[in-house]
């Protein structure tokens, strides 16, 4: 696809900024210079400033133009991953979730703990016609009870979708499930037994934990580092000194920290889970939320053997109400097959047909494409205030894709005992210790940046980077820290404070 005259433009621009030719804080040439000298139309040149601003290179000051931006330089490290400690535990997740702060009453409420994507930010019109569609058949199709591996043509068209991350699944591998979770229960139901230990990435995201706890599993686990994911020499290590059975791996976009494994990294695991016979478990909930470049490749691309079980979902992309989950489980689908028909039977067929029809419509890529592109420009916005309003010496990792954001706050916060004083300013988000299975990140934050972007959203963040501030200066008195009214700033007056 050709790329548009705004970005070919915005990106001239950007190369002459990161070069020098343009220094932080230099006024650049004017909309209507720019649009004689290049033969572009104003809308255009203005279309290239906006993409600018989204990525935090430019500024615009009223009355005066448009400015590089003299804050982009500043760029916070990355969160430290934790050294490897390795052990089994118990699992024990689900107590700590429950003081989990997600929806407040307010309309000034703004969650950055949930991971779900805003409904306004969904094909909401291709998803009701395709509604509308299905209810319209007059056979009663959609009122049929479907096999449990799930709908035939869905299975067929996901597994056409396989070539965009190099695989070549057949559609008789996959079994359509309600969502992820029940994706990743069933294969690990299949190859593991209570008491036995569950390989995983740390942080991992509680949902996988919850599940290992449900089954009454234990955890072990290898450290993640924001940039490079999980080292395969420690998934080796831990499986020489630690009796594992199974390993479940979020290969792209890691759920907290947007960790990937590395192309050579996934072919090392897939070859080693065939040489050592040991299962792995791959969930690729966010490998469709890519920034840049391609869609990334998984795990399940190198598998010759059927020893990686590959996860998927819509609910993060397409339609989170419908739960429409699904995986490939290579030498053990029959077993996954007929561990999930005696969980639910079969997953509702009406949904499974809604989402076959927006995958052959094209609605799904077309969403996909606009969906990247705002979640891309949450993520720089999200970046940018971190940067200018969180405390000094605040960690941010730099994901590539996904839908969260990982921060490490200075050690003296711990953010579990101050999520009820952030909801009394109307904003909540996910603490960093119910990502770990030993206690630890307790001064660590995931914050997702898939809400539609809007005045409100930007006060929150700039106020609960406030919070932060403010307690790590005062860790005592935090009543005389804020004034009452703090909630209902305008934004000229918080960025005065």
């Amino acid at each position: 696809m050709k790329e548009p005259a705004y970005i070919a433009f915005a990106n001239k621009i950007a190369a002459m900024i990161v070069g020098g030719i343009y220094k932080p804080d230099d006024k650049l040439p004017s909309i209507r210079s720019l649009h004689k000298e290049n033969g572009l139309s104003i809308g255009t040149v203005l279309q290239a400033f906006n993409y600018l601003m989204d990525k935090g290179l430019v500024v615009s000051r009223e009355k005066s133009g448009y400015f590089v931006n003299d804050n982009q330089g500043k760029r916070l490290p990355l969160p430290k991953a934790l050294p490897v400690s390795l052990s089994e535990r118990s699992v024990h997740i689900d107590q700590l979730l429950q003081k989990l702060r997600t929806d407040g009453n307010s309309r000034d409420f703004v969650s950055f703990a949930n991971a779900l994507p805003d409904h306004r930010l969904l094909p909401f019109n291709s998803i009701k016609r395709a509604i509308q569609q299905n209810s319209r058949d007059i056979s009663g199709n959609y009122l049929k009870l479907e096999s449990r591996t799930g709908n035939q043509q869905l299975r067929q068209e996901i597994a056409k979708r396989s070539f965009y991350w190099k695989g070549a699944t057949h559609a008789d591998e996959i079994i359509i499930t309600n969502g992820a979770t029940e994706a990743i229960l069933c294969c690990l139901k299949a190859v593991t037994k209570p008491g036995d230990t569950v390989l995983v990435q740390d942080p991992c995201y509680y949902g996988i934990m919850q599940v290992l706890e449900c089954l009454e599993l234990k955890i072990a686990t290898i450290p993640s580092h924001p940039e490079t994911g999980i080292v395969v020499s420690d998934v080796k290590e831990a499986c020489k000194k630690l009796a594992i059975k199974a390993c479940v791996f979020v290969s792209n976009f890691n759920n907290p920290d947007g960790a990937c494994i590395s192309t050579e990294g996934k072919k090392q695991i897939a070859e080693f889970a065939a040489t050592y016979q040991i299962p792995v478990i791959e969930d690729d909930l966010y490998g469709e939320l890519f920034f840049k470049g391609s869609r990334p490749d998984t795990i399940k691309a190198y598998d010759t053997d059927g020893w990686v079980m590959y996860c998927n979902s819509f609910t993060k992309t397409l339609v989170p109400g419908f739960r429409i989950g699904w995986c490939a489980a290579g030498r053990f689908t029959y077993e996954v097959a007929r561990i999930k028909s005696m969980h639910n039977g079969s997953t509702a067929n009406f949904s499974q047909l809604v989402v076959l029809q927006l995958l052959n419509s094209g609605s799904y890529e077309r969403h996909l494409q606009k969906f990247r592109l705002e979640l891309h420009k949450n993520l720089i916005r999200t970046t940018n205030l971190i940067e200018q309003h969180f405390p000094e010496g605040t960690k941010v990792t730099r994901p590539n894709g996904g839908l969260v954001i990982w921060v490490e706050l200075p050690e003296n916060i711990n953010t579990v005992n101050f999520q009820e004083k952030a909801f009394q300013y109307e904003v909540s988000y996910a603490p960093g210790e119910i990502f770990s299975s030993k206690g630890d990140y307790q001064h660590y934050l995931r914050i997702s940046y898939c809400n539609l972007w809007e005045n409100k959203v930007q006060k929150a963040l700039i106020r609960l980077g406030q919070l932060f501030t403010k307690l790590q200066e005062n860790n005592d008195n935090l009543t005389h820290c804020f004034p009452a009214n703090f909630t209902n700033l305008h934004l000229d007056d918080v960025n005065a404070q």
